[in-house]
């Protein structure tokens, strides 16, 4: 079958959406599918694969130029003389749309926790937002749309319920993990090793948080309930915000500041996972979270919060590390700390959940949604 991957973005060095587009044009032409791949914008070439720009008309502002890239990607799809049209973005008319965060205007609703109320307000009332909004309303609702397609139940639910779409018509296919790149400490050299370099003690327990955006992602709650965290433990902060000073400030202020250390953007995470004992990241909003199911192929116990797709993936040994109130660092403390002082053998059981979820399992669950709708295209 001839598909057509569109995307607003082709960034071959990405991550998030641009990577899980890589894969699954990878996983799509293994199966001897035909690929074409179509962009607003295009960053960083891929030698695997061509990518055709959509739209090169004048500059327009944001808002228009998502407008015009919204209408205009599936019909250049059509043109090319491709069969299906699966979109990682916003558009209108795909036979497959795939939602990686849900409904835009379900996440300026909870926006308001992380933003403000009248930041958020701002927010909805400006054009790009409001395009947005616009866009997938019509996506969603399109009758040319075969399958609502969500990284989670938490965003099928979502869908469902934003553009009343039929259940049957919304699947839910989890995410993949490299389990041979995230993977347990061969030895305890890596470990040691690491732990020097951002000067925190061999025999300290370590909690690892993994994310840019800290505000969304929890980390002001998690530095709140730091001071309530008992055993000395320290916090591994890893990633990038334009906001990392205040945090920083926030930490000193806590008179925690000696054992949170901010280690910037980091290159190969997993090393640094190897290092730690835990991992927490309580999201205010996280419609799947690939991070989290990266550190359980490393063998690390998580905390997370309700509000994380892949919250739904824990058995029912981690259930009670899943934070219901991410704005409250009580809730956190109380949870992190017994996450702590959990069994050893947890490791090994968040290690066994994310060999479940591999990026052949996503590979069979894809192309069988492919084959099912080839029939109803043919």
């Amino acid at each position: 079958m001839r598909i057509a991957l569109i995307t607003r973005r082709f960034d071959a060095a990405g991550g998030g959406t641009e990577r899980d587009l890589i894969v699954t044009a990878e996983i799509l032409r293994a199966a001897g599918h035909e690929l074409t791949i179509l962009a607003d914008e295009i960053r960083g070439a891929n030698a695997d694969f061509q990518v055709h720009r959509v739209g090169r008309g004048p500059r327009l502002g944001r808002a228009l130029s998502l407008l015009r890239f919204a209408y205009a990607a599936v019909p250049a799809a059509r043109r090319a003389g491709t069969d299906m049209a699966l979109s990682f973005a916003r558009v209108v008319g795909a036979d497959v749309m795939r939602s990686g965060g849900g409904a835009h205007s379900s996440y300026l609703r909870e926006a308001r926790k992380w933003r403000g109320t009248a930041s958020t307000i701002g927010m909805r009332l400006r054009p790009y937002h409001q395009v947005q909004m616009l866009i997938e309303r019509r996506g969603f609702r399109d009758p040319s749309l075969k399958r609502a397609l969500a990284v989670s139940e938490y965003v099928r639910n979502d869908l469902i319920d934003s553009f009343d779409l039929s259940p049957a018509k919304t699947i839910t296919i989890y995410n993949g993990v490299d389990l041979e790149r995230f993977r347990p400490a061969r030895d305890q050299s890596s470990r040691d090793e690491i732990r020097r370099r951002f000067g925190i003690p061999a025999s300290a327990r370590l909690v690892i948080f993994v994310g840019n955006g800290f505000a969304r992602k929890g980390l002001g709650f998690l530095i709140e309930a730091w001071p309530m965290i008992g055993g000395g433990a320290f916090l591994l902060v890893v990633g990038s915000d334009r906001a990392s000073n205040a945090y920083v400030r926030r930490a000193d202020e806590l008179n925690v500041g000696e054992r949170i250390v901010f280690a910037g953007a980091q290159p190969k995470v997993e090393e640094l996972f190897q290092a730690a004992d835990a991992f927490a990241m309580p999201s205010l909003f996280e419609p799947f979270g690939n991070v989290v199911l990266e550190a359980m192929a490393c063998g690390l116990p998580v905390l997370t919060s309700a509000y994380c797709g892949v919250a739904e993936l824990l058995p029912p040994s981690m259930r009670g590390f899943i934070v219901r109130n991410p704005d409250d660092p009580g809730e956190i403390a109380l949870r992190l700390d017994a996450l702590l002082n959990a069994p050893p053998a947890l490791a090994q059981e968040a290690r066994a959940i994310a060999e479940q979820f591999t990026w052949a399992r996503y590979g069979i669950e894809l192309n069988a949604l492919i084959e099912s709708l080839a029939k109803s295209l043919s």
